[in-house]
């Protein structure tokens, strides 16, 4: 049901004062997947799957990309340059629009019931059936027809719901921005056009996995400036193609490689029914309609020619659009409206104010004060390659008592907090563990976070709790950033934490 103009405005000007603090901290993040369904595209809604009792997912849509379109079916050829192809297609790797449905729900469907043990928010198969829509497939960046997925993401950006939409690209931005042209048709010419632009320019978020078409530089960027985009490629460092350059699997290297090992990947992750459909290097599988999907197989994918070549069986292959939902995730970390914090999605900065183009930093300090390229995804792979263990095996345990469920950090009074140059900050933890597991705490300074440019001592004591010293050279207004971080000991490690801003007064 569309409201009408005025009462859209009247609740995205109300949202628009409401701070993000006042949000419950269990609310789930509002989100639509748009997915052109590569063999990467696929790995990365098994992970969603796991993920999607804490996410409320509002649809997940197939669109195209410069990598995979459909074609009209009339057999009309298509053609631009500097593409994999090089002369005109009907159609483009295109692998269908029943993979979802078909395959990957009905997987779902079998495990299920016992995901419900282990977390009741979990929706049910036919509630996520009922969100899968087809999009703007025909061509590359074809936005030229309302669609069913382009239909869905409107009446999401017109509805009442003042929650922030977060609107995953994960193949091209073509059905986002035929959803956001056909409410320009719309209403462009009426007297509250200004107001309504704005309104969702507010309401929406596109968190991308690249710009995989020219829709996002053609009509997005200029025709919706103010609409917030953060672009997540540069991640592909952490979680996108693995290949062999040469030097064999080294990703992860030197402290998280076990987590892209064959060993690693077989045992833990490609089990279950859910878990097999799961890609890795030599694994054996193929996506049926792409015919450049040739990674399970090593005398196709060692062939000449060929852009990666293969690794070890079962190694890590690639994953590269969790990259879009990492930021929605649940650890205690987690503030999308605020890209200039840390989190398993790494941390962002600010490109472009006109169009809001985010996108993420460099590089970031380890703990021994080396400054590390890619650090701000790679510090948390350990983590989440845990966490997504662990809830594979929920998807194959019957028992609650089975699993291994993440503990509960939160810093006493923590949020902000405010101390004078030179002053010490005592801090206090609460810590709980649903499975009774032990729960080792530890503290550090995230010093990208902060204003303040040196370094903080730390120092932790016996109780879970810490003690800062705020630097006597600190200057007012400047802040630090303080995380508490507790781990688990269960069979998969389980990390959750939370964190305290100190202004200097």
């Amino acid at each position: 049901m569309f409201f009408s103009i005025p009462r859209l405005l009247t609740v995205a000007l109300l949202a628009s004062v409401i701070p993000a603090h006042a949000i419950g901290r269990t609310e789930r993040f509002r989100t639509v997947v748009t997915t052109d369904m590569e063999q990467d595209d696929l790995t990365s809604l098994v992970r969603y799957f796991f993920y999607t009792n804490e996410l409320d997912t509002e649809g997940i849509i197939y669109t195209s990309s410069k990598y995979h379109w459909a074609g009209d079916g009339k057999g009309t050829k298509f053609f631009l340059p500097n593409r994999e192809y090089n002369t005109s297609q009907t159609s483009w790797r295109w692998t269908g629009t029943r993979t979802i449905e078909d395959i990957l729900l009905k997987a779902y469907a079998e495990i299920y019931p016992n995901l419900r043990v282990h977390d009741s928010a979990y929706p049910t198969p036919k509630d996520l059936l009922s969100k899968v829509k087809i999009g703007n497939v025909v061509f590359e960046g074809e936005m030229d027809q309302n669609t069913d997925g382009s239909n869905l993401i409107r009446s999401l950006l017109l509805d009442n719901d003042r929650r922030t939409l977060y609107l995953q690209a994960w193949g091209g931005t073509n059905t986002i921005a035929r959803a956001l042209k056909s409410i320009s048709d719309q209403y462009s010419h009426t007297a509250q056009w200004s107001h309504l632009q704005a309104s969702i320019s507010h309401k929406a978020v596109i968190l991308a996995s690249g710009f995989q078409d020219e829709t996002y530089a053609s009509y997005i960027a200029t025709n919706w400036p103010d609409l917030r985009v953060e672009d997540f490629s540069t991640a592909y460092s952490t979680w996108g193609f693995n290949c062999n350059g040469g030097q064999g699997n080294v990703r992860g290297l030197p402290g998280q490689h076990e987590f892209f090992t064959g060993a690693w990947i077989k045992a833990n992750i490609q089990i279950g029914p859910l878990g097999r459909l799961y890609r890795s290097w030599l694994d054996g599988q193929h996506t049926p309609g792409d015919q450049l999907d040739v990674f399970g197989n090593y005398t196709l994918a060692s062939a000449p020619g060929t852009w990666c070549k293969p690794l070890g069986p079962y190694d890590f292959l690639s994953e590269g659009d969790n990259v879009a939902f990492n930021p929605l995730l649940t650890t205690g970390l987690q503030d999308p409206s605020n890209p200039t914090l840390g989190g398993w999605g790494g941390r962002s900065k600010l490109n472009s104010s006109k169009p809001e183009l985010w996108q993420l930093v460099a590089s970031e300090k380890t703990a021994n004060g080396s400054e590390v390229k890619d650090w701000t995804t790679n510090r948390w792979v350990e983590a989440a390659s845990n966490d997504f263990a662990a809830r594979m095996q929920w998807g194959l345990t019957e028992r609650y008592g089975e699993g291994n469920h993440a503990p509960e950090v939160r810093i006493v009074g923590g949020g902000r907090k405010a101390a004078r140059a030179g002053e010490t900050v005592k801090l206090a933890a609460r810590v709980s563990d649903p499975d009774r597991d032990a729960v080792t705490v530890s503290w550090w300074q995230y010093p990208e976070e902060g204003t303040y440019p040196g370094e903080i001592a730390v120092t932790s004591n016996k109780s879970n709790g810490a003690s800062v010293k705020v630097p006597a050279d600190s200057k007012s207004g400047q802040t630090i950033s303080v995380i508490l971080q507790g781990t688990d000991d269960g069979e998969f490690p389980l990390t959750r934490y939370d964190r305290v801003i100190i202004t200097v007064k």
